[in-house]
Parts: C-alpha cells; structure tokens; sequence
C-alpha cells in the first residue's frame, strides 16, 4: 500500500498475495475520537463517534494501513489477521471491493450535497421531522 493516504483500487487485487494477512486494531483506551482514521478508512472499517473511542471492525479491515498515518496519538496498531482458507478470502475480496465501491459512491454523494448547499436540513424541516416524531410517540 503507497502511504500518500489515497487508496488504489489495485489493491484489491493485491489483497490475495498479503503474506502475512494484517488488520488495524485501534488501543480504544488512547482513543480521542477526532475520527481522522474514520474519514482515511477506504472501507468504512472503523465505526465511531465524535469525541468517542473509535473501533476496528476485525472482519472487515484489509489492512491497507490509511488509518495508521492521520491518528495524532498513533493508537492504531497492525496485528496479524485471521488467515481465511482461498474461498472464504476470494469472497472477502469481492465484499471489500463493493464496500469500497459504496465509500466512493457515499463521498461523491456528500460532496455534491455540499457543494449545491444540501448538507444542512433547514430549520424547517427539522421542526417539522421533530414534529412528526412527538406525534408518532403521542399515539
């Protein structure tokens, strides 16, 4: 993996001949919570939130390594995963691709919800969305 923080889709291709298999596991006791490994992760491996302790999730990191690098009090370690047998990895693989593929599609998402001015609701539509769950919880 090239350490710029920008993922190769190439790499999936790669994930076949990792000798040995790693993945991130992150110390959740040294954790923060600034998310910074949330937004490098190529995956969504790491779940997570705002000024909370962070975790790895074990069956779905490849190891790619992004995560280490952004971490300002470097509590991400890489241990050595779980070999899977040429089936169970060549499945992996294809599920790592597509959860890449909806990472990539999220991103354009976002930031073209950012960019026309759609990434805030408006108060009104927020009003209204409480409105309507005090009246679901009323009845």
């Amino acid at each position: 993996m090239n350490k710029s923080n920008h993922f190769n889709p190439d790499y999936f291709e790669n994930m076949r001949h990792q000798i040995p298999p790693v993945r991130a596991v992150i110390r959740e006791s040294e954790c923060i919570g600034c998310m910074k490994c949330i937004h490098a992760c190529p995956i969504d491996a790491i779940i997570g939130a705002p000024k909370l302790m962070h975790t790895v999730i074990a069956d779905v990191c490849i190891g790619c390594e992004l995560c280490v690098t952004p971490c300002p009090v470097d509590c991400i370690d890489l241990i050595p995963a779980i070999p899977r047998s040429s089936l169970e990895k060549k499945q992996w693989i294809a599920q790592s691709r597509e959860r890449f593929q909806q990472h990539t599609q999220r991103l354009q998402h976002d930031a073209h919800e950012k960019k026309e001015g759609l990434d805030k609701k408006s108060v009104a539509e927020r009003k209204k969305m409480i409105e309507n769950i005090m009246a679901r919880r009323k009845k």
